[in-house]
C-alpha cells in the first residue's frame, strides 16, 4: 500500500525517541515546570559539581526538552566522573544509557548504538537499555542485529508491551508477517491503547487481505491518537478496495482536513531535528505549542511550551501560549503565574493581559478581567479579540449602551466577524432599537451563512445561530410581522423558538373568524408545543403553552395532561394552578 514517506519517518524515527523517554518522564518533579527542574538541579550542582545523582536528573530533564547536544555534555560528565569513585559505580549504566538517548535525538546512530553497548556491559539485565539498542540498529536499517537485541529484551522482560511491539515491526521489516502480526496482538493485549501497535496489525492485516480486520486497527489506532492521520489515508485505501467507495471518499476527506492541522506540526518536527541553536529551538517548540493550542490540544501545547521556557527563558510568547492551555485546563495558579512572568520580561505586552483577563473570566472575576483586557486595548487598540471579550462582560453586566460602542470598535478592526455583529444586536434589542438589532442580526446570519459556504468556520451555527434567529423571530413578533417571525423561528430550530412558534401561531388563529381555519391554525401550534416539548420535556412553560391551546382547541384531556405535567415540574407555580382548576371545570 502507498504511504507518504514522512509519516513512515515519524513512526519509525519520533516514535522510537519519545517512547524510549517515558521511563524518564516518569521520574521527573510532577510538582515543578521543566525550567524549575533546571534551575534546581544547575543551583545545586554550582555548590557540589561532584552529585552525580543531580546531574543525572538534570541530563534527563535535557532529554525531556529535546536539548540532545546539553544531554549529551551532562551524561559525558557523570561517565566522566564516576569512572573515578567506586561509589557511583551503578550510575554508570544509567549514564551510557541516557547518553544513547541523546545521540539518538541527534539522529548519532553508532554513537547511540556504542553507548548502549557500553550500558549493558554494566547492567545487562535492564531490559530497556537492550530494547534501545534495538531501535539503534533498527535506524541503521541493521534488521537481524536489531532482532537479536529485542528478543534478549523480551527474554528480560516477557511482558513490555513496547518491546512486543517493536519486535513485530522488525519481523515485519524481515517479511514475516505471522511472527510480526503475532507481537503486535500481545502488545495490544498488555496496553490495549497503544495506537501504533493497532495501527502496524492495520499494515499487517491488509497486507494479508483481511480488509475487515484491517478497517477495525485502523479505526482502534485513529481513536487512541488523533494525530496518527496515516491510519485516515490507510483507511480510505481499505475501503476502496472493499468497493465501499462512500466510505472512502469519507475516511479521505477526513484525512485532508486534518492534515491540515498535524502536517504544520510535522513540519515543524522535521525543522526542529534539523535546528541545533537552543534560543531557535525554543521558538520552534513554541510554535509547536501554538498550533496545538490553536487545535485545542491543551496538554500537548502544555509540554510543547513548556519545553520552549526551559530551552529560553526569556521566551515571552511561551509564557503566554502555556498561560492559556492552563487557563483551558482550569490550572488557573499556574496560568495567572504564567502570564505575570509574560509581564515580568515585558510590561507592555497586551497578549498578556488579555491572558489574564481571560483566567479571571473563566473565574467569573469579572472586573479584573474587564481590568486587563482594558489594559490590553489600551497598549494595542488593534487587539479584536480584546474588544470582543470587553464587550461580553460589558453586555452580561447589562451595560448595552457602552457594550454597543465596544462591538462597534471591533466591527471596525474586523467587518465579518459575525459574533461582533450578533453581540451589538442583542445590545440593541435591549435598548429597544429594534430596527438597528434586526439589520445587526441579519447581519451576522449573512456573514455565517457566507463562512460556512466557504468553509472557513464550521463551527458558526454550533455556537450562536441558532440564538441569532431566535432573537430575529422574536423582534418581528414585537413589530407583529408574523410571516418573518415564523420563518426565523423554523431557522433557529432552538426548543424555545418552538415555543415561542406555538404562542404565536395561537395569536394569529384568534384573528381568524372561520372556525374551522381557527381550529386548523390551533392544531399547528399545537404541533409546535409538542416539538418544543420533545426538544426540551423538562420546561413547564412548554408544557403550559400546551395546555392553553389544548383548552383553547376544546382538548381537555390534553390541556389536563400537560398543566398536570407542568405543575409537576413547577410546583410553586400559581398560574398553572389556576389553570388546572378552569381545566377541570370543563
Amino acid at each position: 500500500m502507498k504511504r507518504c514517506s514522512f509519516f513512515q519517518i515519524r513512526i519509525e524515527f519520533i516514535f522510537v525517541v519519545c517512547c524510549l523517554l517515558l521511563a524518564v518522564r516518569s521520574q521527573s518533579e510532577e510538582n515543578l515546570t521543566l525550567k524549575a527542574q533546571i534551575d534546581s538541579y544547575q543551583k545545586q550542582l554550582a555548590v557540589d559539581a561532584t552529585r552525580v545523582g543531580i546531574r543525572l536528573k538534570l541530563a534527563k530533564v535535557f532529554l525531556q526538552i529535546e536539548a540532545y547536544t546539553q544531554a549529551v555534555a551532562e551524561y559525558r560528565e557523570v561517565i566522566s566522573f564516576v569512572g573515578t569513585v567506586s561509589d557511583h559505580d551503578l550510575a554508570l549504566p544509567e549514564g551510557y544509557y541516557g547518553l544513547g538517548l541523546a545521540y539518538t535525538g541527534l539522529e548519532k546512530f553508532d554513537e547511540a548504538i556504542e553507548a548502549y553497548q557500553s550500558a549493558i556491559k554494566y547492567a545487562p539485565e535492564w531490559a530497556h537499555i537492550h530494547a534501545a539498542l534495538g531501535a539503534g540498529y533498527a535506524n541503521l536499517h541493521r534488521y537481524d542485529a536489531a532482532l537479536n537485541a529485542y528478543k534478549t529484551a523480551h527474554d528480560l522482560k516477557p511482558n513490555d508491551a513496547m518491546i512486543h511491539h517493536q519486535l513485530g515491526n522488525i519481523y515485519n521489516k524481515q517479511g514475516k508477517h505471522s511472527e510480526a502480526i503475532a507481537h503486535q496482538q500481545r502488545a495490544i493485549a498488555i496496553s490495549p491503547t497503544l495506537a501504533s501497535a493497532h495501527y502496524q496489525l492495520g499494515l499487517l492485516y491488509t497486507q494479508e487481505n483481511w480488509l475487515a480486520k484491517a478497517i477495525s486497527a485502523y479505526e482502534t489506532a485513529y481513536a487512541a491518537d488523533p494525530e496518527l492521520i496515516e491510519t485516515l489515508y490507510n483507511l480510505a485505501q481499505v475501503h476502496r478496495r472493499n468497493g465501499d467507495r462512500q466510505a472512502a471518499r469519507e475516511k479521505m476527506q477526513l484525512f485532508e482536513k486534518q492534515k491540515m492541522v498535524v502536517k504544520p506540526i510535522q513540519e515543524l518536527r522535521g525543522a526542529l531535528q534539523r535546528t541545533v541553536e537552543p534560543i531557535q529551538r525554543a521558538g520552534i517548540l513554541a510554535n509547536i505549542g501554538r498550533l496545538y493550542l490553536k487545535s485545542k490540544y491543551y496538554e500537548k501545547a502544555v509540554r510543547e511550551y513548556e519545553k520552549a521556557i526551559a530551552l529560553n527563558p526569556k521566551a515571552v510568547e511561551a509564557y503566554n501560549g502555556v498561560g492559556i492551555a492552563y487557563a483551558m485546563l482550569k490550572r488557573y495558579p499556574e496560568a495567572i503565574e504564567a502570564q505575570q512572568k509574560a509581564l515580568a520580561l515585558q510590561p507592555e505586552f497586551a497578549e498578556a493581559h488579555a491572558g489574564l483577563g481571560l483566567v479571571y473570566l473563566m473565574q467569573n472575576r469579572t472586573e479584573l478581567a474587564l481590568k486587563h483586557y482594558r489594559q490590553a486595548v489600551r497598549l494595542n487598540p488593534q487587539f479584536f479579540e480584546a474588544h470582543l471579550k470587553i464587550g461580553t462582560i460589558l453586555l452580561n453586566q447589562k451595560q448595552y449602551v457602552e457594550a454597543a460602542s465596544t462591538y462597534q470598535k471591533a466591527i471596525a478592526l474586523n467587518p465579518d466577524n459575525a459574533e461582533a455583529y450578533h453581540n451589538l444586536g442583542l445590545c440593541y434589542a435591549h435598548q429597544d432599537k429594534t430596527k438597528d438589532a434586526l439589520l445587526a442580526l441579519q447581519k451576522a446570519v449573512d456573514i455565517a451563512r457566507s463562512s460556512q459556504v466557504s468553509n472557513t468556520n464550521q463551527d458558526i451555527k454550533i455556537l450562536f445561530l441558532p440564538e441569532t434567529y431566535y432573537m430575529i423571530g422574536e423582534l418581528h413578533a414585537q413589530q407583529e410581522n408574523y410571516g418573518a417571525s415564523e420563518s426565523a423561528y423554523l431557522s433557529s430550530g432552538l426548543p424555545k423558538a418552538y415555543n415561542a412558534l406555538a404562542q404565536l401561531s395561537a395569536k394569529i388563529a384568534s384573528t381568524y373568524e372561520k372556525q374551522s381555519k381557527r381550529r386548523e391554525k390551533l392544531k399547528t401550534a399545537a404541533s409546535y408545543a409538542q416539538t418544543a416539548i420533545r426538544l426540551n420535556p423538562n420546561i413547564a412553560s412548554y408544557h403550559n403553552t400546551l395546555a392553553l391551546i389544548a383548552y383553547r382547541n376544546g382538548d381537555y384531556l390534553t390541556a389536563e395532561t400537560s398543566i398536570r405535567k407542568a405543575i409537576e415540574l413547577a410546583p410553586k407555580n400559581r398560574n398553572y394552578q389556576e389553570g388546572l382548576k378552569h381545566i377541570l371545570k370543563r
